[in-house]
């Protein structure tokens, strides 16, 4: 634990365990997937835990470049808006399609996953969008990586 974040804290998790979270067949080998998709959530489970450890007025400081980081990944709309443009993104980046974003119906709507509760439907299209953008434009990278 060298890191600050254990093995076994992050093998706890559902999400990491199964490891196909978002799996579609056309994806290809799905232990290829699991594979990635486990890299992904270590790799993002740490940064998180990293982020958490940080002292308050390093964030305050760095958040007042870009409001977005403040909420990051803990704002419910960016995380799906971010988990469904990795998605995208990386079928776009193995298809070889053109880098678009704003072209995918989930990106037009914003509003996937939206209950009540959120409050705001239109904030949280902003932040489901944003969300997108930034997972869109990681996952276009990565599956650029493994063309077909």
């Amino acid at each position: 634990m060298a890191d600050g974040v254990s093995s076994r804290a992050i093998e706890r998790s559902s999400a990491y365990r199964n490891g196909d979270r978002g799996y579609q067949s056309r994806y290809g080998n799905r232990e290829v997937y699991r594979s990635e998709f486990r890299r992904g959530f270590s790799s993002g489970y740490r940064d998180g835990y990293e982020g958490y450890r940080r002292n308050a007025f390093e964030q305050r400081r760095d958040n007042r470049r870009d409001p977005r980081v403040l909420r990051g990944y803990r704002d419910p709309a960016f995380a799906r808006g971010y988990s469904d443009g990795w998605e995208r993104g990386a079928d776009d980046g193995r298809d070889r399609d053109r880098y678009d974003p704003v072209r995918h119906g989930d990106y037009r709507d914003g509003d996937d996953g939206y209950t009540r509760s959120y409050g705001s439907r239109d904030v949280y299209k902003n932040n489901y969008r944003a969300g997108f953008r930034q997972g869109y434009e990681d996952g276009y990278r990565s599956g650029a990586r493994y063309r077909r």
